[in-house]
């Protein structure tokens, strides 16, 4: 596999992102009058959660019949809207055990559409095998490549794994040479990306992370991530990331197993390129572009420092 390397501009001119999204890939099959419909329906089982509609309420509300609703949704999902359903809600529940340490189970039990902090415990040991207190724990003791492997369990299904994984197959990966670079560091902000978006919005598109790379296999809480805003002039850099090669991807997604799973593919096609990830380097994540929508999703730069 060849790569042709680029010099990344100064200005940072925004690449067209991969879209790593299984529903945008599945609903492209259908007519226009019926991907209206199923989008109605996809945003009402994301953003109505609380509520707990059963699928036959969302069919009805997307003026679709139930019965042609079940029938053509499991015929192109790959699972019935039951079962898809209960895995977004498991989706959000475990986001939130994972990374609100002070959120409480049973809020978010009725938070993603649960009856109680018992059928979400029922639910979490039927699809994980895992309790919320050891998703809980997990968030602070765990590492990344445990938090990918429950992810791994909540992604879309396909023949051969997860749709996820099936669309990360094609994402373009590009060898970038960055000049000396930088950004003043914001040290009261939380490192959680969820948290920046809630707390800057629009502006979040001027956020960089920064993580070493010699941390990356540490549990989350000795991996230490430094969160400040790039685009600044230089004089205002408060930490300083060195010239140097780096396998870059850009890349559309809405849900944490999208994230898990376009940085594993990442990390994979570096290996398969025969480059060494360079210890003494930072592992980057630029915002280039936010939906500030309930449903929206994010557009990463992500960027691997490697040795030649």
């Amino acid at each position: 596999m060849a790569f042709v390397t680029t010099i990344a501009p100064m200005s940072e001119n925004k690449p067209t992102p991969f879209i790593l999204v299984p529903e945008y890939a599945l609903l492209k099959s259908l007519p226009k009058n019926l991907q209206t419909r199923f989008v109605t329906a996809l945003k009402l089982m994301h953003e109505d959660l609380a509520s707990g509609l059963c699928w036959e309420q969302i069919a009805t509300q997307s003026a679709i019949s139930p019965f042609h609703f079940h029938r053509q949704f499991s015929e192109l999902f790959k699972e019935t809207p039951g079962q898809y359903l209960s895995r977004v809600r498991l989706q959000y529940a475990v986001h939130y055990i994972f990374s609100e340490q002070d959120y409480k189970i049973i809020d978010i039990a009725h938070e993603c559409g649960f009856a109680s902090s018992q059928s979400l415990g029922k639910a979490l040991k039927n699809a994980l095998g895992l309790t919320a207190k050891q998703i809980r724990a997990m968030g602070v003791t765990g590492t990344p490549r445990q938090t990918a492997e429950i992810l791994a369990k909540l992604a879309h299904p396909d023949e051969c794994g997860s749709l996820e994984n099936k669309l990360a197959e094609n994402l373009p990966c590009e060898l970038v040479w960055y000049p000396q670079r930088g950004m003043k560091l914001l040290p009261n902000i939380s490192t959680e990306w969820d948290t920046i978006f809630e707390t800057l919005g629009e502006r979040s598109t001027r956020i960089m992370g920064v993580t070493p790379v010699n941390q990356l296999e540490n549990s989350w809480q000795d991996i230490k991530t430094s969160i400040g805003d790039w685009q600044v002039c230089a004089s205002e850099h408060t930490i300083s990331l060195p010239e140097g090669h780096y396998f870059c991807c850009d890349v559309y997604i809405v849900s944490d197993a999208g994230y898990s799973v376009a940085l594993e593919q990442l990390f994979k096609t570096i290996e398969s390129a025969g480059y060494q990830l360079d210890p003494n380097g930072y592992f980057v994540e630029i915002v280039r572009d936010i939906e500030m929508t309930v449903t929206g999703g994010v557009t990463f730069s992500f960027q691997v420092p490697v040795m030649m």
